[in-house]
């Protein structure tokens, strides 16, 4: 049976959600306030948001295009172009390319997400 148009789309905004993430958290993961890395706990905070997010609106299915387009752009980034990177290997630059692929990751195998479960009131 073939996909409906309205699945493919939802696949399609995982994955533009998957790049426009790794592009944002690598801007940003080597902020520091105070010698805390506030700018890598923002973008592994929203890595986890946007990766849920797919994962309840699009299923497993969108969960892994938005993994592996994070995942690819990471990647792509973090390679070396003209003598210049965007993710140096440092240690919060380390932890922001295995961590963000990783929190992405555990959202893919995580067992149950839907909207039902985090609707209930405790």
């Amino acid at each position: 049976m073939p996909a409906s148009p309205k699945k493919a789309l939802g696949l399609l905004g995982s994955a533009f959600a998957g790049v426009f993430v790794a592009i944002a958290g690598t801007v940003e993961h080597q902020t520091k306030v105070n010698g805390a890395p506030v700018g890598l706990v923002v973008a592994g905070i929203v890595v986890l948001a946007f990766a849920m997010q797919a994962r309840i609106q699009t299923g497993k299915l969108g969960a892994i295009f938005f993994a592996a387009a994070l995942a690819a752009t990471i990647f792509w980034t973090g390679l070396e172009f003209h003598k210049d990177k965007m993710i140096p290997a440092n240690d919060l630059g380390l932890f922001w390319s295995y961590g963000a692929i990783g929190l992405a990751a555990i959202v893919v195998i995580w067992p149950k997400l839907s909207k039902s479960l985090w609707s209930k009131k405790i």
